[in-house]
């Protein structure tokens, strides 16, 4: 996508296939717009009057324009101005992308002339991100185009003093959805194309720079280590596991960051068999290891003064004949033993040696996971937020922020002691399961919490956020969302620059 940002004054517009958005504030009467002549501000007053337009919060209103160097102007509501967030702001573009796609709209012209106190990156994210498609399997006739995208956005403004830094915002803002987008791709394919093997192949193309070394660890060597754990999970499935690392250095940097996604590209939930109704739904249960795998190539491209080591535990969870037992007792990497009694409480036993691993070998500053890990999450939270849980206040409520301003919001669970008791096993350290329905989502926070030593750490369960989102306009509810990758790229953006 071309970004321009200009003041109004000199704005050129060029169609057909162009398009002048102006926001507009919700209020009694209809306000006047200098954009439109008396016969089409006629019209607008009458859709005001019928109460078909009325300036509501992702309110849109398509008016053809004559004598006009558009094609036409889009009204979007954006609410009262007390309650416009950056969120309002991104919904709004999202809901503005059908029509934009309806009215095959390639250039788009952004009338920020008014609302320059909100930030024009989040209406840029909104569209990148509500443009999205997956239809890569789908046969299209061959006379049928493509479906229009905006390939052309520019912002105009009234203060030619805010140019560069609303361009510098709303270029990045692009590079970073591009991200998102990528880890949606990657959830959306289905696990017989993206096998663990196939993903590792992708993060090693991730890794072209100079700045960025990837590492794929194999089962012998996986087993050298003595991820015992991982390796349980990985057994029943004749696709051999992979330890994606992925290690970004940069000469400047005073910190390191670690970040562990879970990787299972399908989870049959194993001898512990998952119902038939939804399991299509498990090639999404990578998605934690997607949004670390996207970050990566975020930060790639952006070169911020910091190390990041990604680590993404890879592998299926299926029910081959040599598939990991209810009962079995396994040694994870740092010797705690661990009780399998359910064998769908897989995700824990992958991210427990990766963390233990990552913890040990790299010493980061700070830990952090990220895994579709429990159904507890959406019970507690629904679709819209994920939890956190973490044994470090701080990075924990930089994280809280950080989502809140991006979009990605999460809520913080406790993880008190006396929850360690959930996890006690019988005949081991722990078991992978506590007690049915009782703070299961909690219960796999205090699980890993026994892996990471004393480095400050942060879980982020994202099993509720990472598809099937709905009435959130830029995301699709029948599709991965790539949650994760806008807050983890600007945690570590916000990391790099404090240091």
């Amino acid at each position: 996508m071309h970004i321009e940002v200009v003041r109004k004054s000199k704005g050129r517009f060029e169609g057909p296939g162009s398009c002048l958005v102006t926001p507009v504030w919700e209020s009694e009467t209809p306000p006047r717009l200098t954009q439109l002549d008396e016969p089409a501000q006629s019209i607008f007053n009458a859709a005001w009057k019928k109460k078909a337009f009325t300036g509501k919060a992702q309110d849109c209103f398509w008016l053809p324009v004559a004598n006009k160097p558009y094609d036409g102007l889009l009204l979007i509501g954006f609410g009262k101005p007390e309650a416009c967030s950056p969120e309002t702001v991104r919904r709004c573009a999202g809901a503005a992308c059908t029509i934009l796609q309806q009215q095959k709209i390639t250039r788009l012209y952004l009338d920020w002339t008014r609302f320059s106190a909100l930030p024009a990156h989040a209406f840029l994210e909104g569209i990148s991100l509500g443009q999205y498609d997956f239809s890569v399997y789908k046969k299209h006739p061959d006379d049928s185009p493509a479906p229009a995208k905006i390939k052309h956005f520019t912002v105009l403004i009234s203060n030619s003093g805010q140019t560069k830094t609303v361009q510098e915002e709303c270029e990045q803002a692009a590079l970073i959805c591009a991200g998102v987008n990528g880890a949606r791709h990657l959830g959306n394919t289905p696990a017989n194309e993206l096998t663990p093997a196939k993903l590792a192949e992708f993060a090693q193309g991730a890794a072209n720079s100079a700045f960025c070394e990837c590492t794929i660890l194999d089962k012998t060597q996986i087993a050298s280590l003595g991820m015992n754990a991982f390796l349980g999970v990985a057994r029943g499935s004749s696709q051999p596991p992979k330890l994606i690392l992925l290690h970004y250095r940069h000469p400047k940097a005073k910190r390191t960051l670690a970040l562990v996604g879970k990787g299972i590209t399908f989870d049959s939930g194993g001898i512990s068999i998952k119902d038939a109704d939804g399991m299509h739904e498990m090639k999404y249960d990578m998605c934690g290891a997607a949004a670390v795998l996207c970050t990566l190539m975020n930060v790639v491209e952006l070169k911020p003064a910091i190390n990041v080591i990604g680590v993404m535990p890879v592998c299926e969870n299926k029910t081959g004949a040599d598939a990991q037992r209810p009962g079995d007792i396994i040694r994870a990497y740092n010797g705690v033993t661990i009780e399998v009694n359910n064998t769908d409480a897989e995700g824990r036993l992958i991210l427990a040696d990766a963390l233990a691993f990552t913890a040990d070998k790299y010493r980061p500053d700070f830990l952090v996971d990220i895994a579709t890990l429990t159904g507890g999450a959406q019970v507690a939270l629904g679709h819209f937020a994920a939890a956190i849980l973490g044994t470090h206040e701080a990075l924990a409520n930089e994280l809280i922020q950080i989502g809140q301003d991006c979009g990605e919001r999460l809520w913080r669970l406790p993880l008190w002691d006396d929850y360690d008791k959930l996890i006690e096993g019988t005949h081991a350290d722990l078991c992978n399961i506590g007690p049915p329905r009782e703070a299961s989502t909690i219960a796999g926070g205090c699980f890993l919490k026994h892996f990471i030593g004393d480095t400050p750490w942060a879980h982020i369960d994202i099993a509720a956020t990472a598809y099937g989102v709905k009435h959130i306009p830029y995301w699709d509810e029948k599709s991965a969302n790539g949650f994760g990758v806008r807050l983890l790229t600007r945690w570590i953006l916000r990391q790099a620059a404090a240091f």
